[in-house]
């Protein structure tokens, strides 16, 4: 599970850089677009499923490497 959580950390970096930029940075009338919104909740998804399924294909469910 720490390999897991090692794996998720720089995804949930990415995701609080994210918001920031768009909190601080970006104005409201191009937070409250369309578009943004369907890239927010996109970079949200790719930033936590993409280090699920690299852990995933680097330690296969029933093999243990102990």
């Amino acid at each position: 599970m720490n390999k897991l959580m090692s794996y998720l950390l720089p995804g949930v970096f990415l995701i609080v850089a994210f918001a920031l930029v768009k909190t601080f940075l970006l104005p409201p009338s191009v937070t409250v677009q369309e578009w943004f919104v369907y890239l927010t909740a996109a970079v949200t998804v790719l930033c936590v499923m993409v280090p699920c399924i690299i852990y995933y294909l680097r330690t296969p469910p029933g093999i243990d490497h102990k």
